[in-house]
Order: structure tokens, then sequence, then C-alpha cells
């Protein structure tokens, strides 16, 4: 199961579990959340994938 940490200036703000989910269904999750977190800390979002060790910044 993948789990990803959502990470705002360096501090871990949510991690979200895949739980079955699909892989389209947890992209649209991330998204979102991403979206969310970029409108109200006008900051730069990182995207963890703890099973893959990849880290993606929007």
């Amino acid at each position: 199961m993948n789990t990803y940490d959502i990470i705002v200036n360096n501090e871990v703000v949510e991690t979200i579990e895949q739980q079955g989910r699909s892989n389209g269904a947890m992209s649209y999750i991330i998204i979102d959340r991403v979206y969310q977190l970029t409108s109200k800390y006008k900051a730069f979002v990182e995207v963890f994938n703890r099973a893959t060790g990849c880290m993606y910044r929007v």
C-alpha cells in the first residue's frame, strides 16, 4: 500500500494512505489537496511517496 506525505514549509501537514484506491483515484485526491494547500499557504507543496522514496514538488 502506498502512503503519501504532503509537505508544506518542510513540515508534514497531511498523510494519505491509498487504502485500496486505484492510482487514478489517488491522483485526483492528491491533486485536490495540493491545490487547496497551495491556495491556503501560498507556498510550494511537496508530495513524498513512501513506497518509492520519490519527492514531487508542485
